[in-house]
């Protein structure tokens, strides 16, 4: 349900021509006044009527997408699906980064709506703040999450198969003797990082082993960390025999540690990554990881947005990828 200045009034308690006067930016409403109305205009997640109108009758052919950084290879993997759906369909893309901020993330949505995009893609913060979820719920666009989610809008998610292809690789070193592997994981404000981790502790509990606390560690999915993190822990002499990381970034950080401190890959310790970036396949020892479609990804969430924007009634539905793992040289498996 979209909010009208009447809802805002309300809230506040001042008059409807007060809080109109200072949404229209009226420099003659007290500040304090202002500050509360806008305030209370954000929480709510209130979009101008004048523009959702403009939105909605726009014939725009750009597309708004927010990346949380296009520096790292797999988003502009996934951002080349994206450009080339676009491309192909007469549409192109205006394309802004969060660096994981949701204040940014905020901020570039109500950016792109001044541009009258036509659509957004969005490759979402995960938080459950209310504020924010009500946010995407009013815009009068269409949009399509890719490759993470948000709580209550799952609908709008065009994801890959995280649970199970990280389940599946923990079960396959359990299977193999493996008892006392260290897990990397991604940051917390990434829908993806979550459902991996809980992929890793469900292989354990499945197979009756007790998981301890210090072999979690938290990074924020950068290669820098994969490195820092596994000399900590050969400092701190943590006996390990294999390493699962959130993503290949930070899979690249722990083979350099291991490399230095004198430890074969695989032969010593096994190390997994996840995503299968295209550098993955040219390390020494290539990288086993598990492979998302990113092109493919980007493909499709273009392709459904589209089909959206064609027909504002048609009713959201999401979309889950097959991953699959592959198996390299960091690794001793006979799964190839």
């Amino acid at each position: 349900m979209s909010i009208i200045l009447k809802d805002i009034a309300e809230a506040t308690g001042f008059s409807l021509n007060t809080v109109s006067r200072v949404l229209r930016g009226d420099k003659k409403i007290s500040t304090k006044t202002s500050e509360i109305i806008k305030s209370k205009a954000d929480e709510l997640g209130y979009i101008p009527n004048a523009l959702a109108s403009s939105m909605r009758n726009s014939k725009s052919k750009i597309i708004g997408v927010i990346s949380v950084d296009s520096s790292n290879t797999f988003f502009s993997s996934v951002i080349k699906g994206i450009e080339y759906c676009a491309s192909k369909n007469g549409y192109h893309i205006l394309l802004a980064n969060t660096e994981e901020s949701t204040t940014k993330e905020a901020e570039l949505i109500r950016m792109f709506l001044t541009h009258k995009v036509a659509g957004i893609i969005s490759i979402p913060i995960f938080d459950n703040c209310p504020q924010r979820i009500q946010m995407y719920k009013n815009l009068p666009i269409p949009y399509i999450f890719i490759g993470r989610f948000v709580e209550g809008l799952k609908n709008h998610s065009i994801l890959h198969d995280d649970y199970l292809s990280q389940k599946e690789i923990v079960c396959n070193l359990i299977q193999k003797g493996h008892k006392k592997i260290i897990y990397i994981s991604g940051p917390d404000n990434a829908s993806n990082s979550h459902i991996r981790k809980k992929g890793f502790i469900d292989a354990f509990n499945e197979n009756g082993i007790k998981l301890q606390n210090e072999y979690f560690l938290n990074s924020t999915g950068h290669i820098e960390e994969g490195y820092s993190l596994i000399n900590r822990v050969l400092h701190l002499g943590l006996e390990f025999s294999a390493v699962v990381c959130f993503n290949d970034l930070i899979a690249m950080g722990v083979l350099k540690s291991l490399y230095e401190n004198s430890l074969k890959v695989p032969k010593d310790i096994e190390v997994l990554g996840f995503d299968n970036i295209y550098s993955s396949q040219f390390l020494q020892p290539s990288l086993s990881t598990v492979d998302v479609p990113k092109f493919r990804l980007g493909n499709i969430a273009m392709e459904e947005l589209i089909k959206h924007i064609k027909n504002p009634s048609l009713e959201y539905k999401s979309i889950e990828i097959n991953t699959r793992i592959i198996y390299r040289e960091t690794t001793n498996n006979n799964n190839n």
